[in-house]
């Protein structure tokens, strides 16, 4: 008996966490990405949920991305944009809000999200 417990919290919890930061996620938010070159370091993000996913639009830099499709592995949202070239975006939970990197041919760089509206 313990052990089907012990299956069953397993399972429940791993089912549920990506459902949790794709509901966190969701609403309107200005990222700033720390140490950018000048003009490539204040954004606006509208992350939406979709069925199991999530789009985002992004404005802000070179940046003007409709609907970009974001992967959730092991409660991190992933995604490749292209901003002139192609950056790989990560972005996790951390403190009741988000943070994460933005991976560039100048290198890495830490974006900071803070919530302007949150989603329904």
């Amino acid at each position: 008996m313990k052990v089907l417990f012990l299956v069953l919290t397993l399972w429940i919890s791993g089912n549920l966490a990506p459902a949790d930061i794709l509901q966190k996620a969701t609403g309107i938010w200005t990222v700033q990405v720390t140490d950018a070159p000048e003009g490539f370091q204040h954004y606006t993000v509208h992350i939406k949920k979709s069925g199991n996913q999530l789009k985002a639009d992004i404005k802000g830099g070179d940046a003007d991305v409709k609907d970009q499709i974001f992967t959730v592995k092991d409660n991190v949202l992933s995604a490749s944009v292209y901003i002139g070239e192609y950056v790989d975006l990560r972005i996790w939970e951390e403190k009741n809000g988000l943070t994460g990197s933005a991976q560039t041919s100048q290198g890495t760089f830490k974006l900071v999200f803070k919530k302007v509206v949150k989603g329904k």
